[in-house]
């Protein structure tokens, strides 16, 4: 009788002691499907390390290919309070605070030393202030995701030559105005649909880094990649504020360094195999367009700030004072 009683309370103990490895589960969402890319590479070693630095209690299971849905409405469900993560970036989240859609704005950073400036400014701490109190808060908010450039059936070296160019382009207010600004057709979809919509014809281009045209193999649709450039491109990984503010600070702390240590590492592999990925794409009888002219996709790209809804007058200027200090 001893005997069971205490192999009873070795059971119970034992069973308390799981229950507390993984007090807290979390679903970890991106659009991208190629576990080579960088960005996938990272969220599976921040999963690994938050989990084994919380002794387990947290676990995160990383969910490609827009499994839980397109990038909006996950964000909406985080917004919600949703036991998620999600993997996104300025553009997709200047749907909640219009000022943030500058960090995505065109050819709006001089350099990335500039970038670590911003990301470290007052300002910054104001707009993902803003954020949090919509319910969104940062975990991880400048790992880069890459240069985005345009692929097409055409060469595209001018803004004259996207006149009339139906364009896919993310669900973003200052993705939709800066394409708009060149005079071609922007039209919102899932990264998960562009494909499709290359294939069948229902759009003519779209637009991304090497690497997301690699890994969603869009050189099978279309043959010519121009280096525009035009957006440098940083993930910002959010959770929800109800959801953070409700984990022990012990946690929350984890959550926070492990993610600004990925960052510096996602940055440094987006760069490692930038030139390996556009190798890829030009092995697989892609044109490279490289003499495009820049100068004047940024003056074209000038008017698309003043046209994001609800955007604060001067916030570009701020933004680039942060960066200049």
């Amino acid at each position: 009788m001893k005997k069971f009683v205490l192999a009873a309370a070795i059971a119970a103990l034992s069973y308390c002691g799981n229950a507390n490895a993984q007090e807290y589960s979390l679903r970890f969402s991106t659009s991208q499907v190629n576990p080579n890319e960088p960005i996938v590479k990272a969220m599976k070693t921040f999963s690994e390390r938050v989990e084994k630095r919380s002794d387990g209690r947290i676990a995160i299971t990383v969910m490609t290919g827009d499994q839980l849905g397109a990038q909006k409405k996950v964000n909406e469900m985080v917004m919600s309070g949703a036991s998620l993560l999600s993997a996104t970036d300025y553009g997709q989240l200047g749907q909640f605070v219009p000022d943030m859609s500058i960090l995505a704005g065109p050819y709006v950073y001089p350099s990335l030393e500039a970038t670590d400036r911003l990301f470290a400014s007052d300002l910054y701490k104001e707009l993902s202030g803003k954020l949090e109190a919509q319910g969104i808060k940062i975990i991880m908010p400048n790992g880069l995701f890459g240069y985005r450039h345009i692929i097409s059936n055409k060469p595209v070296r001018t803004p004259a030559d996207l006149a009339g160019v139906t364009i896919r382009v993310p669900s973003s207010p200052i993705m939709m105005a800066t394409f708009g600004s060149y005079g071609a057709r922007p039209t919102e979809l899932p990264w998960g649909d562009v494909y499709n919509a290359l294939q069948t014809g229902v759009v003519d281009a779209a637009e991304g880094p090497f690497g997301s045209i690699a890994g969603a193999k869009l050189n099978e649709t279309r043959k010519v990649v121009s280096k525009t450039g035009h957006q440098i491109m940083f993930t910002a990984w959010v959770a929800s504020s109800q959801f953070f503010n409700g984990l022990p600070e012990d946690l929350q702390k984890i959550l926070l360094e492990e993610g600004q240590t990925i960052a510096k590492e996602l940055t440094e592999m987006t760069l490692e195999t930038d030139d390996a990925y556009a190798k890829q794409l030009a092995d697989s009888g892609v044109e490279i367009v490289t003499d495009v002219d820049v100068p004047a996709f940024v003056e074209a790209s000038r008017i698309a700030y003043d046209k994001v809804p609800n955007i604060t007058p001067g916030i570009y200027d701020r933004v680039q004072k942060a960066m200049a200090e």
